[in-house]
């Protein structure tokens, strides 16, 4: 409830004495203060002198009828919400509606009802001090806005009804005459390209029920463009969103203050490259995301090579020119870079390259695939700096030296990863100009180290030094080798006997890898084929792993049916082991190949299952006949609980979908009965045998199943 002043002030305009008498008498007693008029001039000037809380106005009046006062009353400035109550014997409908048109507040009938009109001018009072508060308010409100550039509206869905406060008007620039009161005039009042996303975030407020935050571009009716922050939030009744109460800011100063600290703290004012401090918080998002996902980062620590030479001949000014246009050159040579990845999480577009200072430049190379890109990416920037920077009136000539660091492995963080990197800029410095060293030196020999293994695997075919090795797989509940998985290795004549997770990747990159590939299968092929004629075992089935790059080839499935006829090997005892990424690579090529292989009679087999994709519904599409429980669930096998249900989660969809299943990493009797109990009853793994070469695993074989033939005997 407002609170009225002590006593409120009525001026009372009658040319009644006895009427003005008894309101003075009356009000004065109920603690109003009263100041009558006689007339309407003397009523007027003690409403401008003294100013009245309440004016008590009678229609008939001798020298001004009371219209004409009330109208005079009402446009003295201040007075916009001062009640004025008529006061006339008069009771006709025109009378009255003439005197609210003109601003009055009520009307009263004579005779007056004497004990009743103190209680009603106290609720006229009352009313008028809540208009007032209110009227305070909305002014405070609007000022505020306006201080803030902050404007709200409110829109009703059922009518599409749209309310703007004044400063949304001013804000948008919209002009009050092409305002429709509709929801399309916020629409209208977006650039086309940000109409989208307030329609979205609107449509999605209504559905789902939920407030909505959005910075959006405007362009305003004058031609500045501008940015606001927008925001709604629903009202809900009956389960429903009735209305939506938003609010909307230009934000675009504020947005070019930001974008003015960031230049200064982020950026090198001179070249606009990311500075140190920029550069260092990438880095670190870059170390993250390689700790998280196991992937590699490099960074060029690249100087200019005797750049104080040039500043103490040429002075500084022409050594800050030099320093520009060296950065534009880097930066237009490294965006044009083939092996530069960026990350999905996060945008390192425009700061890959950076100034740490003077003549220190970086080049982050994210996610790189093989140390010697490293190497690729510097010879190209050596390449780029080879031409002459016309300065002024003269050319120069620059030289520049490079220091290599890679993560994982040249520094625990982003401090000590800058330090070696700017540690092997200083040593390559040290061998001359136009020079480029890694960090550490074991860098360098890994990758002369790898470079000399791509030349020596070249001639590994011709010189006979690739090694098929088998590994059986097992039933165990029959205690017999059912099968084997042809694994390859390199018998290198320096560095002896080498696994394939070293020289694999080497041979994919390289483009071998499809050579090798078929040299898997032929041999393994022809071995299976001469174990058949030495009556080793007639159903022991041979799987060969599939390459990528092998299966994509074109006519794959024929190339397989031309081998196995040659050798003259029955494609039922081939079992083809590709993994899931290989096959939901371009799917449909994928299913014409495997529908290929499934009538030439081939068994297909998904390698390290649960690892890819493992999608229910590819499992449906494709010709497969089996699946291999990677060993990663194996090995903890079987006091893991989590690879426990995976484990046998995957035992009842093969189940379900009426395929076998072979689990590999067995190296222990524990995991081997869990296995077995579980359903599985194949399984591959160091308990029964480690790969060995083809005379070794045919002496095994003989031995386990005679064990299982002696078994049976007795």
């Amino acid at each position: 409830m407002q609170r009225l002043p002590a006593r409120s002030l009525i001026l009372a305009i009658d040319d009644d004495d006895m009427v003005r008498l008894m309101l003075q008498e009356i009000l004065q007693r109920e603690a109003f203060d009263v100041i009558c008029a006689a007339s309407g001039k003397q009523g007027l000037a003690l409403a401008a002198s003294e100013r009245p809380n309440l004016v008590l106005l009678d229609v008939m009046l001798p020298d001004l009828n009371g219209f004409d006062c009330l109208q005079a009353i009402k446009n003295m400035p201040g007075n916009s919400l001062l009640p004025v109550v008529m006061l006339t014997g008069m009771d006709d409908l025109e009378s009255v509606n003439r005197a609210f048109q003109l601003g009055a507040t009520d009307f009263i009938s004579k005779p007056l009802n004497w004990p009743t009109l103190p209680h009603r001018l106290r609720y006229l009072l009352r009313s008028v001090a809540t208009l007032e508060e209110l009227a305070r308010s909305e002014a405070a409100l609007r000022q505020a806005q306006k201080i803030a550039q902050l404007g709200s509206w409110y829109w009703s869905i059922a009518d599409d009804n749209m309310q703007w406060s004044e400063e949304v008007f001013n804000i948008l620039g919209t002009n009050r005459s092409s305002f429709e009161h509709k929801c399309r005039d916020l629409y209208k009042s977006m650039q086309p390209s940000e109409v989208g996303k307030l329609q979205q975030a609107i449509d999605l407020c209504v559905k789902n029920r939920r407030s909505f935050r959005l910075e959006l571009s405007i362009t305003r009716r004058d031609g500045a463009n501008q940015v606001i922050h927008i925001q709604g939030k629903p009202v809900i009744a009956d389960g429903q969103v009735s209305h939506i109460h938003g609010t909307l800011q230009d934000i675009t100063e504020r947005r070019h203050i930001e974008e003015r600290v960031r230049l200064l703290s982020y950026y090198d004012p001179l070249t606009g490259l990311p500075n140190r401090t920029l550069f260092k918080e990438v880095l670190a998002q870059a170390m993250a995301y390689c700790t998280r996902y196991g992937t590699v980062i490099s960074t060029l620590f690249i100087s200019i090579d005797r750049f104080k030479r040039i500043n103490e001949t040429l002075g500084p000014k022409i050594g800050d020119q030099v320093l520009k246009l060296f950065a534009e050159r880097l930066l237009a040579e490294v965006r044009d870079c083939d092996y530069i990845s960026i990350n999905a999480d996060y945008d390192l577009a425009d700061m890959t390259v950076s100034r740490l200072g003077g003549n220190e430049f970086t080049v982050l190379l994210n996610r790189i695939e093989d140390t010697r890109d490293s190497v690729k990416v510097a010879k190209r920037i050596f390449q780029a700096m080879q031409h002459a920077f016309p300065v002024e009136n003269t050319e120069l000539f620059l030289g520049i030296n490079i220091g290599i660091a890679v993560y994982p492995g040249d520094g625990q963080d982003e401090d000590s990863f800058i330090k070696n990197g700017e540690f092997a800029m200083n040593h390559a410095s040290e061998h001359g100009h136009n020079n480029y060293q890694f960090f550490s030196k074991s860098l360098n020999v890994a990758a002369f180290h790898k470079l000399a293994m791509e030349n020596s695997l070249r001639r590994a075919i011709e010189r006979h030094e690739l090694q098929l090795y088998y590994q059986a797989k097992i039933n165990i509940r029959r205690q017999q080798v059912v099968g084997c998985e042809a694994l390859i290795r390199w018998q290198h004549p320096e560095l002896g006997l080498i696994g394939p997770s070293q020289f694999i990747p080497i041979a994919e990159d390289s483009g071998l890898i499809a050579q090798i590939s078929d040299w898997v299968l032929e041999n393994a092929s022809r071995q299976t084929l001469d174990w058949q004629q030495s009556g080793l075992s007639q159903g022991l089935i041979m799987a060969v792993n599939v390459s990528a790059t092998q299966f994509r080839q074109y006519g794959f499935g024929n190339h397989v049916r031309d081998v196995l006829t040659g050798i003259g090997l029955e494609p039922r005892y081939l079992k083809l082991e590709l993994t899931e990424t290989i096959l939901l690579d371009h799917i449909d090529d994928a299913l014409v190949t495997l529908r290929e292989l499934q009538a030439l009679g081939v068994k297909i087999s998904i390698d390290d299952f649960g690892t890819g994709y493992s999608s229910l519904s590819y499992l449906k599409k494709l010709p497969i006949s089996e699946l291999k429980v990677d060993h990663c669930f194996v090995r903890d096998l079987p006091h893991n609980e989590d690879d426990m249900a995976i484990t046998a989660a995957i035992l009842a969809l093969a189940d379900a979908l009426s395929l076998e299943v072979v689990a590999e990493g067995v190296e222990n009797e524990d995991q081997a009965n869990f296995l077995l109990d579980s359903g599985c009853e194949v399984v591959q793994g160091f308990l029964y045998n480690k790969p060995m070469p083809a005379n070794e695993f045919a002496a095994f074989v003989r031995a386990f199943n005679a064990q299982r033939l002696l078994a049976d005997k007795v």
